[in-house]
């Protein structure tokens, strides 16, 4: 009932919105999603799911990236190895300066692959970029990753601020995903990650966190509060004295009765850059 009422509302009020296709340079014939940016926007990183050359029939998730030059975007590479692989890698975040990229990379058939290790199910790889050339990953450790659902990241400006989604079974049996935070010490190592407030956390699940390069604006999704049903995508701001205020979903036709999510926003704040 809550999402019908919202969704009259919304839909009697819709807000601005023209979408405009990246093009051939970018999208394919294939899925693409889960895109990211470095902070002056001039590299873009993102997923797509292609045909498995070694599994007729099947397919397998890699990382493409595609740089700005004169304003237009360029035919989308490979990222090529040591981050791709013949297994999957996904939902990717860049440092501010694209120094740093941490991805996800999940258990198949029992190991991640690649000499990869980890805690079980999906875990967090960080890698860094010397020259032209990407470092072997290596998983980011224990407390962020454990031997729940840790997945698609987000990486602040800061360069010491990570968010990112836990999903888990709870006390009750229910699957519940849920936005944590994690800050970088200065002894390299990660802090206990703790989830955001209840208010944005719901007893749904949340998904697809993007930190802002102003680190005061928080984008994600849910399928906990009212919307127009599925997942929609909402956000919310940092307060002065460092809380969060309310989650506001961002209306109609942005959201649908269908699932939107991974949404981000350029540093000037003028564009947005979603999978649909």
């Amino acid at each position: 009932l809550a999402d019908c009422e919202f969704a009259i509302q919304a839909i009697k009020n819709p807000v601005p919105f023209n979408p405009i296709n990246l093009g051939p340079e970018i999208n394919s014939e294939y899925s693409e999603y889960f895109p990211c940016l470095t902070v002056d926007d001039q590299m873009m990183l993102f997923t797509r799911r292609i045909p498995s050359k070694e599994i007729p029939g099947r397919e397998q998730e890699d990382f493409y990236v595609s740089r700005k030059i004169e304003g237009k975007w360029s035919k989308a590479e490979s990222i090529g190895a040591p981050i791709n692989t013949r297994y999957n890698e996904g939902a990717p975040t860049l440092s501010p300066d694209g120094s740093y990229l941490i991805f996800t990379a999940c258990a198949a058939q029992g190991d991640y692959g690649a000499g990869r290790e980890g805690y079980g199910s999906c875990d967090l790889f960080i890698s860094q970029k010397m020259g032209n050339n990407w470092s072997e990953p290596r998983n980011i450790g224990f407390p962020v990753n454990t031997s729940k659902w840790e997945t698609q990241p987000s990486f602040s400006s800061d360069g010491r601020t990570l968010y990112f989604v836990r999903g888990y079974t709870d006390s009750r049996g229910y699957y519940n995903q849920d936005i944590y935070v994690t800050q970088l010490q200065d002894d390299g190592s990660w802090n206990e990650p703790t989830p955001l407030p209840d208010y944005i956390n719901s007893p749904g699940n949340e998904e697809s966190v993007f930190i802002h390069p102003d680190g005061q604006t928080l984008y994600f999704s849910s399928d906990g509060w009212p919307g127009m049903g599925g997942k929609d995508i909402y956000m919310c701001r940092k307060q002065v004295d460092g809380t969060w205020s309310a989650p506001v979903n961002l209306g109609y036709p942005i959201n649908t009765a269908n699932d939107e999510n991974s949404l981000v926003v350029s540093g000037d704040g003028r564009f947005g850059f979603f999978a649909s």
